[in-house]
C-alpha cells in the first residue's frame, strides 16, 4: 500500500450496538431466574441496558452508539466492546451471568458479513 493509499483509506468515527438478547446464562436468582441487565463498555464510554426481571433468556432490543476517535490498528483497546450481563442482587454486590468480548476493528475489516453479524 503506497502512501497515497492510506491517505485515502476510511476509518468509522462510531459504532452503533443493539443488544438483543442474552441465553445459556448461569441462574443467579431465586426461584430459577434472574433479574438480568447488560453493560456495554467501548474505551471509557459505558451503556447499561434496563433490567430484565425473572428471565432465564432476557430480551433488551436496546442500543446504544460509542464514539471511536481513534479507531486504526495502533488503538486495539480502545476498538474493543466489552459486554457483561450482570444478575441485579437486592442484597450484596451484582453478579456476572456472562461476558463476551468484540474486536471492532476485525468487525470493520470484514466486508462480506451479513448487518446483523
Amino acid at each position: 500500500m503506497s502512501l497515497s493509499d492510506q491517505s485515502q483509506q476510511w476509518y468509522p468515527t462510531s459504532v452503533q450496538v443493539t443488544v438483543l438478547q442474552a441465553r445459556s446464562l448461569r441462574i443467579k436468582g431465586k426461584n430459577g431466574t434472574n433479574d438480568s441487565y447488560a453493560i456495554m463498555q467501548v474505551a471509557k464510554d459505558k451503556f447499561a441496558t434496563s433490567v430484565a426481571e425473572k428471565s432465564v433468556a432476557p430480551v433488551w432490543k436496546e442500543e446504544a452508539t460509542f464514539e471511536l476517535p481513534l479507531f486504526h490498528n495502533g488503538n486495539t483497546e480502545k476498538c474493543t466492546l466489552h459486554v457483561h450481563v450482570m444478575h441485579r442482587a437486592l442484597v450484596g454486590s451484582d453478579k456476572l451471568l456472562g461476558h463476551a468480548v468484540i474486536n471492532l476493528l476485525e468487525l470493520s475489516e470484514v466486508k462480506s458479513r451479513n448487518k446483523t453479524e
